[in-house]
């Protein structure tokens, strides 16, 4: 196994060691995604499909979202290179799942998207139609445009969480999930630097703290798009709602992506814990995390914000009716 702590710290490393050390990474501590990026480089650029072939680019290889030289810059871009590559997965692997069992009813017009929602469990979606998600730009108030309204709302672009309306909305909100995941499994690595450097674990959380976020966000997105289907739309809104493998998806990938909010939460209690039992001083004040005198933002003001926007009955009751139990 390649070892990022073999490394030393702030050495510059070549192309080959980055990519080799982005492949240990993963492999050792997202199972699961390193199975999606096997799967990814395994896929052919011809499909046949009942009497059709589909010819597809090739998908985008994973290194190309590395950045920075050092093992520390390596790291920090895994949700990176986990999120892009998981959009390339949506939109290519569908071809592969429809080649080893065609529908009968297979037309060339149709969209589907592939969501992972681990390594055995890809879920294939057929898209029905759907609305410009651009049109909830002035439906969503000033103080809860964050960070993600531009670009994934607005400006009108071909953006996929645009273009592609709810269907697109859940392939980010699935993408800046296992981007979170793989951020958060690194934590064995960022435990044993600090040991020697407890500052270490403010480049664990500087890591999580804006793609953790995302959750909020796109769900309130995604229940702020069902919402204005509901009133303005309610014909594609029937289409949502009678589209089980959407509702499936959504109602997983909420659920993992929640979770994992939670056990982010515990785990930084925890590490404020530990770190104040050997003496260093730690604990979260104004939006920040510190240790000692450095600290990191967290975006808990906008995450309050958005959980409060959530927590209203429109919200509640839009994703109660969506959700499978």
């Amino acid at each position: 196994m390649y070892s990022a702590l073999s490394i030393g710290f702030g050495q510059s490393l070549s192309k080959n060691q980055q990519v080799r050390l982005m492949y240990s990474l993963i492999e050792e501590h997202d199972p699961d995604a390193f199975k999606m990026l096997e799967s990814l480089s395994k896929l052919p650029t011809k499909y046949k499909i009942n009497r059709m072939t589909i010819t597809t680019g090739k998908p985008t290889k994973p290194e190309t979202w590395l950045s920075g030289r050092t093992a520390e810059e390596v790291r920090g871009s895994l949700n990176t290179v986990v999120h892009e590559s998981l959009h390339n997965f949506t939109s290519y692997y569908g071809y592969q799942i429809l080649s080893e069992n065609p529908p009968e009813d297979f037309d060339f017009s149709d969209s589907f998207s592939a969501f992972m929602i681990d390594g055995d469990n890809i879920l294939l979606v057929k898209h029905s139609e759907v609305y410009n998600s651009n049109e909830l730009k002035r439906d969503i108030p000033k103080a809860l445009r964050t960070f993600r309204y531009d670009p994934y709302i607005t400006p009108k672009s071909n953006v996929g969480s645009q273009k592609q309306g709810v269907y697109g909305l859940l392939d980010e909100f699935n993408a800046y999930y296992r981007g979170t995941r793989i951020s958060y499994n690194l934590f064995p690595v960022y435990k044993e630097m600090a040991e020697k450097r407890p500052g270490a674990y403010l480049d664990y959380i500087q890591n999580m703290s804006s793609i953790r976020m995302a959750y909020y966000e796109f769900k309130y997105f995604m229940l702020s798009y069902l919402s204005k289907a509901q009133t303005k739309y309610p014909q594609l809104y029937e289409g949502f709602l009678a589209n089980t493998d959407l509702r499936q998806a959504y109602t997983l990938i909420h659920y993992n992506f929640q979770e994992l909010n939670q056990k982010i939460d515990q785990r930084l209690a925890n590490i404020i814990a530990d770190l104040n039992n050997k003496g260093i001083e730690s604990y979260i004040k104004d939006n920040y995390f510190w240790v000692r005198t450095r600290g990191v933002g967290m975006n808990l003001e906008a995450i309050g914000l958005l959980k409060e926007e959530l927590s209203k009955k429109r919200f509640t009751d839009q994703h109660a009716a969506f959700v499978l139990n």
